[in-house]
């Protein structure tokens, strides 16, 4: 899977599912739908599920995630925050 597949694929994903959805990529990052654009975050290191930055799906991270990442599209897990509003 390329890049740009999983980021269409995650989009519509976000898209249908309705406002204040996450995908929860990993134990650590999430990302969501801000209207505008597909947005991704870090969460805190502490395990407290604050939002700890936004980041780039840039090609580094791809090369490490990408494996998977196919693999979370084929089951994905989706969760609901209320705390998003402005976080973009």
């Amino acid at each position: 899977m390329q890049r740009e597949d999983f980021e269409q694929q995650l989009t519509a994903l976000l898209r249908d599912a309705g406002p204040d959805t996450v995908a929860e990529l990993t134990d650590t990052a999430i990302a969501w739908w801000n209207g505008e654009r597909l947005v991704y975050a870090d969460l805190s290191a502490e395990g407290t599920g604050a939002l700890a930055g936004e980041f780039e799906l840039d090609a580094h991270r791809w090369a490490k995630w990408k494996d998977w990442l196919a693999d979370w599209v084929i089951d994905p897990v989706l969760s609901v925050r209320h705390d998003l509003h402005g976080a973009a």
